[in-house]
Formats: structure tokens, C-alpha cells, sequence
């Protein structure tokens, strides 16, 4: 779509223009905007695959929040864990709460950080909105900022 072909476009130009500023050589940005190809490729890919519930096997439950819960689950076809959260539409809607998961599940899915956890996949059905993302063992920050109220710098550091 035109969409995705501008910002697959902007992103070539943000990168050969970061390239030019670190004066970087011919050899190595032909390597990286080769990378980026191949990134969007593989993003592309994945964003045609259609993917349902069937699609995962649930190992266990591994946390509950105000819409749903978070599951450790293996994809079928490959093995891989991943974490995936189950979001009940009713609850969003009767919370008015829908803008704030689309955009959790838009900076997710943009974000190219290491601080972020990677959203893989999302899909849903009559009932439920599914995001797939990376599992990341050790719990989530929240969790940790109540159980200890506030981290050494030591700890942050970490």
C-alpha cells in the first residue's frame, strides 16, 4: 500500500542520512540498508500470516490484569515460546479503553528498542484481542516497583 511504501522510503532516507553523519563507508551502508531490506521483508511477511488461537499451545498462566491475563504459550509450528496477552473487547469497551490498547499495541509493534518487549504478532476474534510478544522471563516492572517500592542505582544499572 502507498502507506507502507512511504515509511518503508523515510526509514532507507533516516538511515542513509544517520550513515552519512557517523561517515560511514560505502561497503558498510550498503550493509545496513541491505539489513533494513531485509528487516521490512521479514516484517511484511509477517504481517500477511494469519494467525489464530489454534496456532499456540498454552504452557501456563503467568499473570492476570484488569482486561484479561498474560500466558506463556508455544507457537505450534516452530516451537517458540512467546508471552501472550488475551484482552476481552467488553471490558475494553465498557472501560472506554480502546485507544489506549491500540496505541500499546502500536508502540509495540514500531518500537525498535531494546527496553521495549517486541510484539510478534496480534490478531483476535469475537470476544478477545491477542498481542504475542516476546517472553521476557523475570515479571514485569510494575510487579517489581510494588514489591520493592524503589531499585538501588545498582540494580537500575542492571
Amino acid at each position: 500500500t502507498k502507506v507502507l511504501e512511504f515509511l518503508e522510503s523515510r526509514k532507507c532516507i533516516e538511515l542513509e542520512k544517520k550513515l552519512e553523519k557517523e561517515n560511514c563507508s560505502e561497503e558498510r551502508k550498503n550493509r545496513q540498508l541491505l539489513s533494513l531490506g531485509r528487516k521490512e521483508s521479514s516484517f511484511l511477511r509477517l504481517r500477511r500470516t494469519r494467525l489464530g488461537l489454534d496456532d499456540f499451545i498454552t504452557v501456563k498462566v503467568i499473570g492476570k490484569g484488569a482486561f484479561g491475563e498474560v500466558r506463556l504459550v508455544q507457537k505450534t509450528d516452530s516451537g517458540k515460546i512467546y508471552a501472550m496477552k488475551t484482552l476481552r473487547k467488553a471490558d475494553m469497551f465498557k472501560r472506554d479503553q480502546l485507544a489506549h490498547v491500540k496505541a500499546e499495541r502500536d508502540v509495540l509493534a514500531e518500537s525498535d528498542s531494546p527496553w521495549v518487549v517486541q510484539l510478534y504478532y496480534s490478531f483476535q476474534d469475537s470476544s478477545y484481542l491477542y498481542l504475542i510478544m516476546e517472553f521476557l522471563p523475570g515479571g514485569d516492572l510494575m510487579t517489581m516497583l510494588i514489591k520493592y517500592d524503589t531499585f538501588s542505582e545498582d540494580v537500575t544499572r542492571k
